[in-house]
């Protein structure tokens, strides 16, 4: 007991200290080369498509009731009647994001389903009742609980430091987390479009997410989405990390760089996921989540040697004059 109460004292201490004040959305990317961006700014883009295509196609083939994507204006009408000749409705929920400027189109959240199950989303919707919506959508128990628990509980709006909280207890208070897990529970990458999930896990190695994310990204495969299921199992291998000061998280990975709002708080929190490949067009750094020069590392250790022989040929040797 005497265990338990230090963790959770720790785990108390730990929590989130926001402050009274709240950024307006904002997402902004930059790229660590041209190289990088050539590379990498298409396939990001072919994921996000396939991944909006695989919400309402998961439906189609049996794996939840209900799923939830977005779509412009001037689409709309056209993937109305797609979704019509697979036997599913969709009704729009809320638009998304800032007015639009003049000359772009409206964006909407919709809900995508058979009719019953749509219009029981709706009305669950309407009423916020989260597990009903998590249940239509087919989400794990214990994440639609965490984020309830994270929202109403905690008032957070960004889950990723209780998400790593959940997963590992950091040692002597520190708030710089370093977290493992399958990519597939992996949501580092969400504010890029890339996940294999259609929720927010609860913690970085949620065996329920894991499980649920290769059903997915098995059915992306079935309907066409191979190279961009392979692209997304890579890039959520890749090492990343998120930290979060004053309203502004930064989320670090090899290939780009995203500022975007979070929580405001006055102290700095560290997420870490160390990774297992690398891209060949990503950064070389110092610190992480970039891979050391191998230059760097060269030279170095010849540089020591170089000193160290320079120290012993400093001493006259016997003979000398």
């Amino acid at each position: 007991m005497a265990g338990a109460d230090r963790r959770r004292r720790e785990r108390e201490e730990l929590s989130v200290e926001r402050l009274a004040f709240e950024l307006p959305e904002f997402t902004r990317l930059s790229w660590v080369s041209d190289a990088a961006r050539e590379a990498w700014e298409p396939r990001l883009h072919r994921i996000t498509r396939a991944w909006l295509e695989l919400e309402w196609r998961s439906v189609v083939a049996g794996l939840r009731r209900c799923g939830v994507t977005m779509v412009s204006a001037v689409d709309l009408v056209d993937q109305a009647g797609e979704w019509t000749r697979h036997g599913l409705s969709g009704v729009p929920l809320e638009t998304c994001g800032e007015s639009p400027a003049l000359g772009e189109p409206l964006v909407y959240r919709v809900v995508v389903g058979a009719a019953d199950s749509v219009r029981a989303f709706r009305e669950a919707w309407d009423a916020g009742d989260d597990r009903e919506m998590g249940r239509l959508l087919g989400y794990p128990a214990c994440c639609v609980e965490f984020s309830r628990r994270v929202s109403e509980d905690e008032g957070l709006t960004d889950t990723t430091w209780p998400m790593a909280l959940g997963t590992v207890t950091p040692e002597n208070g520190t708030r710089c987390i370093e977290v493992v897990g399958p990519p597939e529970a992996n949501s580092l990458w969400r504010w890029m479009g890339v996940r294999a999930v259609p929720h927010l896990p609860c913690r970085f190695d949620c065996q329920a997410s894991v499980e649920l994310g290769r059903t997915f990204v098995a059915a992306g495969r079935q309907v066409g989405f191979g190279e961009e299921m392979d692209w997304l199992l890579e890039i959520l291998s890749w090492p990343v990390e998120w930290s979060a000061l004053h309203g502004i998280a930064e989320i670090k990975t090899p290939v780009l760089k995203v500022s975007a709002r979070t929580d405001a708080t006055a102290k700095k929190y560290i997420v870490r996921r160390p990774g297992t490949a690398y891209p060949v067009e990503g950064a070389e750094g110092l610190t992480f989540p970039y891979r050391m020069p191998h230059a760097t590392i060269t030279e170095a250790r010849g540089l020591r040697l170089w000193a160290g022989g320079r120290r012993h040929a400093a001493a006259p040797g016997p003979g000398a004059t």
